[in-house]
């Protein structure tokens, strides 16, 4: 649902930061167009993607040989909204520079998510989880735009529409989105087809943690961009900034990452017998953050630079060989599938931040 939300928001959540961010600072008058733009090509995108999900969830369902997840589907179709609509969000305000309270609003949703999703699924099981990752969005989403509001009362508006420059400069990051969806969601299809919903399992719960790891560094990407786009004009400044920032995502994602990977057999006791070979699983995924916090900083110059359409393909030679040999890998062998897509997460980072530093160098010379 995530990796489809990203891609639902039609690339708004990064555009919208960088335009925000330079408008700001050159022509003010320009911003509440530009929010008012990304929304609606936001709620527009999005709802598209949730119509499109609720015809063919049957089929989606049918395809990974578990028709009981029909409904489940039709729920994250309305979920993939919200999210998208909070993604957005997320952008303006780190545009705006509303870090702290940007920070403080992702707290509560996470927070509330973990109460609710504890108490719901044990309550109504997968409807519940669903039900409660729907509230969080929900929740952030009203307490993004009511932020929004506050900081648009000095702004005024132009008579230039907007939608024409965010939706072709959106167009690419768009695209990469799709791609990252499809390999991803691929992945998780190719592992539920040819091995077992238990092994998606295991490779889901480990990915949690990347995700836990990789939380601040992420939360970062659209502040990396708004900074960045601040100072595009000037390189001295902008490589300044570029530094100091590449150190600090890898701070901010070295320390959890040591906290997890020493604390992966205590973690793993908590899912129960049946995730077997999960703390080993765990710690691979985690060591991939090592990589993405770096490429994450790389990819946010790339945007903010306006070099989208080298960054796409880029991605997706990434995304083309991570899908690619995993199903070379599962055609052949089909057992311990959560441990080979974590092998190749690993793998498929490194060579994408090796690919990323290449055309940062070869951008700077030329």
């Amino acid at each position: 649902m995530f990796y489809i939300a990203g891609f639902a928001t039609f690339g708004l959540g990064y555009t919208s930061t960088k335009f925000v961010a330079e408008y700001l600072k050159t022509d003010k008058q320009h911003v509440l167009s530009i929010i008012k733009a990304s929304f609606t090509i936001t709620i527009t995108t999005s709802s598209l993607l949730c119509i499109l999900i609720f015809i063919f969830s049957k089929d989606l369902a049918m395809f990974i040989n578990e028709p009981v997840l029909e409904n489940a589907f039709k729920y994250l179709g309305i979920i993939i909204v919200f999210k998208a609509l909070s993604m957005t969000g997320n952008g303006i305000l780190a545009g705006l520079k509303c870090f702290k309270r940007l920070g403080i609003n992702n707290i509560i949703s996470g927070l509330s998510l973990f109460v609710c999703g504890a108490v719901f699924t044990y309550l109504w099981g997968i409807n519940g989880a669903l039900m409660a990752l729907l509230f969080s969005q929900i929740l952030l989403f009203g307490l993004n735009y009511a932020l929004i509001l506050e900081k648009c009362r000095c702004l005024y508006g132009s008579k230039e529409t907007f939608y024409q420059k965010l939706v072709f400069f959106s167009l690419p990051i768009s695209v990469q989105e799709l791609s990252y969806t499809l390999s991803n969601w691929g992945a998780t299809l190719l592992i539920t087809k040819y091995a077992s919903v238990g092994e998606v399992g295991l490779f889901s719960a480990a990915s949690q943690w990347n995700t836990i790891v990789l939380f601040i560094p992420l939360l970062l990407s659209n502040v990396i961009i708004s900074y960045l786009s601040d100072d595009s004009t000037n390189s001295y400044n902008h490589n300044k900034v570029f530094k100091k920032l590449l150190l600090v995502n890898f701070i901010c994602a070295l320390i959890p990452f040591i906290i997890v990977f020493l604390l992966s057999n205590y973690i793993a006791s908590f899912y129960g017998p049946s995730f077997i070979g999960l703390p080993i699983i765990i710690n691979i995924m985690v060591f991939s953050t090592i990589f993405s916090c770096m490429s994450n900083v790389y990819q946010s110059n790339m945007i903010s630079l306006g070099q989208n359409w080298s960054l796409f393909f880029i991605r997706l030679i990434r995304d083309l060989f991570l899908i690619i040999s995993l199903y070379f890998i599962l055609m052949h062998n089909n057992e311990n599938a959560a441990f080979s897509m974590a092998i190749l997460v690993v793998i498929t980072s490194f060579f994408y931040l090796l690919m990323l530093i290449f055309r940062h160098f070869m951008g700077k010379r030329l």
